[in-house]
Order: structure tokens, then C-alpha cells, then sequence
């Protein structure tokens, strides 16, 4: 019988994995922001379909997992019904499609702020007296945002 892992074992693990995702979001971001920024060609035009760069994003993600779940030999069937799924993919689709046309206005950091300040709306309606937040969750969300200021 093989032995659990050890803490330390866990704990490189989940090093890695946030400096995994870290990385990878960054370069995503810096990626994203000069795609739509920066002007192509001999007219000098800025990229005008977001998009086909939604649908190949989405497209490439699917191929991606698709390729995880085969190579750790999991099914590929959905757990829940694909109905359910769709207003997800719906929002989704269309907060990504806003996040590219906002790249053309503001840079990746005042956008990356905005998209933290979705965070309040959610707390104010989970901290009425039926539904209270812990407090450590306000002081986690205000030092996420006084981070993100600096």
C-alpha cells in the first residue's frame, strides 16, 4: 500500500502550482494586452475582432483539457447535464469578449483592477445579517486591493 504524501511533499506541490498559474496568467495578460494594443501591419491597424480570439482561446483551452483528461485516462463526459453549463459558457464567452475591447481603452493593470472590484458586490450581498461574512474575508479582500493600488 503506498504511503501518503508528506507535508512538505503537499506543500512544494502547492508552491509550484500557484508559481505555475502566476506565470502563466501573467504572460496571458501581457499577451492579451500587446495583441490589442500595439498596431499590425504596413496601415498600422490594431486587431478588431476579439472574438475569433475568444473562439480560439476557448478552442485551444478545449483541446488542452480534452488532451489532460485522455492522457490521465478520464472520461470526457460532462458530470452534469450540458444545459446547465451553458450560462456559464455564455458569460463566460461574453466577460472575455468584454475583457479584449477593454484592452483597447486601458492597460492590463487598471483592467486587472477593475475585474478585483467585482469582488464588492458579491461581499455586500453575502455580508447582509442572514448571510455574514467572516471578517477575515473583508480583511483579505482590502488587502487584495491595497496590493493591487501599489
Amino acid at each position: 500500500m503506498a504511503e501518503p504524501p508528506s507535508k512538505e511533499n503537499k506543500l512544494w506541490k502547492g508552491v509550484f502550482a500557484v508559481i505555475g498559474i502566476m506565470s502563466a496568467l501573467v504572460i496571458y495578460g501581457v499577451l492579451q494586452e500587446k495583441l490589442m494594443r500595439v498596431p499590425y501591419g504596413e496601415n498600422k491597424e490594431f486587431f478588431k475582432y476579439s472574438l475569433f480570439l475568444v473562439f480560439c482561446n476557448r478552442l485551444t483551452t478545449s483541446a488542452v483539457s480534452a488532451g489532460a483528461l485522455l492522457a490521465s485516462k478520464k472520461a470526457l463526459d460532462p458530470v452534469a447535464p450540458v444545459y446547465k453549463y451553458c450560462l456559464v459558457s455564455v458569460t463566460n464567452i461574453l466577460t472575455t469578449t468584454c475583457q479584449y475591447e477593454a484592452l483597447k481603452y486601458v492597460n492590463f493593470p487598471v483592467q486587472t483592477l477593475a475585474k478585483c472590484a467585482k469582488m464588492i458586490p458579491v461581499m455586500v450581498r453575502h455580508s447582509w445579517p442572514w448571510l455574514l461574512f467572516p471578517i477575515s474575508n473583508f480583511s483579505l479582500y482590502i488587502t487584495t486591493s491595497i496590493v493591487l493600488v501599489l
